[in-house]
């Protein structure tokens, strides 16, 4: 796959502290794909992936990919200090 255009870094809209506001990140992906963007990444620095919990991660890359459908590339961040973890969220991604 040949990446190009417009990717932009995904926030990450919480309902409390370790809850993933789905209606919320409903709402920003279509709207960011409404914008005529060329793809998704989600969980990287700016949207706080790497002091999020590894479950609330997991879900936010299944709620996202969900969500796209298709329509896009999802790029993920997968980033971790335990290898173990970044082979765990590869696995989710892919």
């Amino acid at each position: 796959m040949k990446l190009n255009g417009i990717i932009p870094p995904l926030i990450t809209p919480l309902s409390g502290r370790d809850t993933l506001d789905r209606e919320g990140l409903n709402r920003l992906l279509e709207h960011i794909i409404s914008g005529g963007v060329h793809g998704i990444f989600a969980l990287g620095s700016t949207g706080e992936g790497p002091c999020l919990s590894y479950r609330l991660r997991r879900e936010l890359i299944r709620t996202t990919s969900e969500i796209v459908a298709g329509r896009l590339p999802v790029l993920i961040s997968i980033s971790d200090t335990a290898l173990e973890e970044s082979i765990s969220l590869a696995k989710v991604a892919a």
